[in-house]
């Protein structure tokens, strides 16, 4: 499973990188003054066996014609098989190969993340933004969150800042699982709110992480909202787990939100292209 898991998680990284051209207007802000679109509104997505020798229950007779002597009227010897005999339906596990796969199995548990909780920030070109991520994880399924608020300078130059937030609810599933890592298929919903805007949409992603080292992993993710406003939410870089047990997490790389609000605000199209790097401390169990 590494190779195909180690192609997907560098390309995944790859596409987190990827730097568009900014647009002209803020997302979810109305081109007009702010006191004539002053009332938001809230769009909604809709056994083993063994074999014995067998022994003949018929009475033991004694013949008076030959001196008193005793013969088994058993047609089979009853006598125990030999002490090489080995039964060809008997399989032999050898106890060292055991221990080994235990101690695999427990190494790679012991990589696996169940609870993960993490503040965040990153820093951008247009503004900066802080956020929260928790993440709830078994064998194979999982539910994580993330609610980012980001603080964006004004187009018009006047110095003003305006308050965009961005929060993603997905269950996940683990398509690709094993020692070095996983790949998981997300899905759920996103809300975006501005200052003119609540958008909420369904949200479609891939997720992966692949362990360079037992305390150092590869991790990457994108996020799409198609509708009724669209969002490109992926990101990619390093987590290092240290600490006692390594229960503590940090994580650092780059991310790249773009927000566009489809025209909803007042007919004309407003996209934000926020690329930058990002840093998170938290906690892995």
């Amino acid at each position: 499973m590494s190779s195909p898991l180690r192609t997907l998680s560098c390309a995944l990284l790859a596409g987190a990188l990827l730097v568009s051209a900014s647009a002209e207007a803020r997302f979810g802000k109305s081109s007009t003054s702010s006191d004539e679109a002053s009332d938001s509104r809230t769009h909604d997505a809709s056994a083993v066996g063994s074999s014995g020798t067998v022994h003949d229950a018929s009475p033991v007779t004694e013949d008076s014609g030959s001196g008193g002597d005793v013969h088994d009227a058993s047609p089979v010897e009853p006598y125990p098989p030999p002490q090489d005999y080995v039964d060809s339906s008997y399989t032999y596990v050898s106890p060292r190969r055991s221990r080994a796969s235990w101690h695999e199995n427990e190494f790679a548990s012991r990589r696996h993340r169940n609870f993960t909780l993490g503040i965040e920030a990153q820093a951008m070109r247009e503004g900066a933004g802080v956020g929260l991520h928790l993440g709830l994880e078994g064998d194979r399924f999982g539910v994580f969150a993330r609610a980012n608020a980001l603080s964006l300078r004004a187009e018009d130059g006047s110095g003003v800042t305006e308050d965009i937030s961005v929060t993603g609810l997905h269950l996940s599933m683990a398509v690709l699982k094993g020692r070095m890592g996983r790949v998981r298929l997300e899905g759920g919903l996103s809300i975006a709110k501005a200052a003119d805007v609540t958008f909420i949409g369904p949200s479609v992603g891939l997720s992966s992480e692949l362990y360079l080292v037992s305390s150092l992993a590869l991790e990457a993710r994108v996020q799409l909202t198609p509708w009724p406003y669209r969002q490109f939410d992926a990101a990619g870089g390093l987590a290092w787990y240290f600490g006692d047990s390594r229960l503590l997490a940090l994580r650092g790389g780059m991310r790249m939100l773009v927000l566009n609000d489809a025209g909803y605000v007042d007919g004309v199209v407003h996209q934000d292209v926020l690329p930058g790097p990002y840093l998170s401390f938290g906690l892995a169990i």
